[in-house]
């Protein structure tokens, strides 16, 4: 790195923005310090020479060159910090040979990294054969306004990179929707509640019993808790909604144990828990179809479970839908995003995987992923970094940090590729 004394500097002035979402403000849709973040983005940006555009707040981009346009997308915005630190999140804290700060991982030194990388493009003479357009985003972690904006105003690179995944690359990264199943009325049973997110499996879910006595020795054989005499209780384990088997949901014991008391949800727990009709069974090279009921709720004295359905390419809803409509129950469907994939062997991916391999002497392989990340905002994207294998960096989590070794092996691994691509 040649400028690591500047990157260092400006790492630390980007880290002390708390960019968190906050109630818009004039210019700054989502709260002034992300507003002051990407400010100071595009400032740094423009004091290397480079030409900057503010997206009235909601992104900046950084061009350089000329040609066919290549893409890199990232996000200044970051989660709330929770509670655990043992460090001010919003300081760059180094310690024992790592760096610790919200946003460390996710998405600010990455995508600086990224930028100090051009500029030592820009610095070194190259003959640049493509037009490089690197985009900031503010609001990746709360909904994507952002690139929704920026769609209004301009059109995207069909290809691009985002550093904000796993290395060595991911080329593909499932579809992600939010398929609700009405269940039958229910006769001894309301208040039905559990879950706080979709994408996270369920860890509590609790109903009111009424109309015929609490069975204790099913609450025990469904380990189950009672409240006040006639609250059931069920707690389970969190997940994200992409690997449910990493938790233990909630909502199953529960609907088990209104089985038992005589509520018509057989099929329920069949077809939405035990897979009788085989979903996950549906599987391509990219993984197979995920399905987890992660939310219970009533609306208007109907009682709804809503699932985190994530489909590999090339498959598409439809695959998924020819299972779900034989459930019998009445569905609703929300679409987050459709499924991507990007030719593993042409010459994007290989371009990228190369990089990664040339740095960290390595031969590897593709990935694809059942997240999302910015990368979707190009028809054709790639999340690239920076999480290297083996390595937990505690993304969205207390004590987010990234080692100085793996930093300065990141930045290395962007500055091949963007060589490299230069040279297309």
């Amino acid at each position: 790195m040649e400028n690591k004394t500047k990157y260092f500097k400006a790492l630390e002035k980007l880290i002390s923005f708390e960019s968190v979402y906050s109630a818009p403000q004039p210019n700054a849709p989502f709260g002034t310090a992300n507003k002051n973040a990407l400010e100071f983005f595009l400032s740094t940006a423009s004091q290397m020479g480079f030409k900057t555009i503010d997206y009235d707040g909601y992104a900046g981009e950084v061009v350089f060159g000329e040609g066919e346009e290549i893409g890199i997308i990232g996000h200044l915005d970051v989660v709330p910090v929770g509670h655990g630190w043992d460090s001010p999140p919003f300081s760059l804290t180094k310690k024992d040979g790592k760096y610790f700060a919200r946003g460390i991982g996710d998405d600010k030194a990455p995508l600086l990294s990224c930028l100090f990388a051009l500029k030592e493009l820009k610095d070194s003479g190259t003959d640049v054969g493509v037009k490089f357009r690197l985009i900031a985003g503010c609001d990746e972690e709360s909904g994507w306004r952002d690139v929704e904006y920026i769609k209004t105003k301009t059109t995207l690179p069909e290809y691009g990179f985002s550093p904000d995944g796993n290395f060595p690359l991911s080329y593909a990264e499932k579809g992600m929707y939010e398929i609700s199943f009405e269940l039958p009325k229910l006769t001894y049973f309301s208040d039905l509640k559990g879950g706080t997110v979709v994408n996270a499996v369920c860890d509590f879910a609790s109903a009111v019993q009424h109309g015929k006595e609490v069975d204790l020795e099913l609450i025990k054989k469904h380990g189950l808790t009672v409240k006040n005499g006639n609250v059931i209780q069920s707690f389970g384990k969190a997940a994200h909604g992409s690997t449910p088997h990493l938790g233990k949901n909630a909502i199953k014991p529960l609907l088990e144990y209104m089985l038992d008391m005589g509520e018509n949800v057989k099929q329920v727990i069949d077809f939405l828990f035990n897979d009788t009709l085989g979903v996950s069974s549906l599987k391509n090279e990219q993984g197979i179809i995920t399905f987890s009921p992660d939310l219970i709720f009533e609306k208007e004295e109907k009682v709804f479970i809503t699932c985190d359905c994530r489909i590999p390419a090339p498959f598409t809803l439809s695959t998924a839908m020819e299972k779900f409509k034989c459930f019998g129950l009445p569905i609703t469907v929300k679409t987050r995003h459709e499924p991507v994939m990007v030719q593993k062997d042409g010459w994007f991916v290989q371009t990228l995987l190369n990089s990664y391999d040339n740095i960290m002497q390595t031969t590897s392989v593709p990935l694809s992923m059942g997240g999302s990340t910015f990368a979707r905002a190009f028809k054709k994207g790639c999340a690239f970094g920076p999480s290297f294998p083996n390595y937990d960096n505690k993304i969205h989590d207390a004590n987010e940090n990234e080692s100085e070794e793996n930093l300065l092996k990141a930045y290395e691994i962007y500055k091949k590729a963007i060589f490299s691509l230069a040279k297309k």
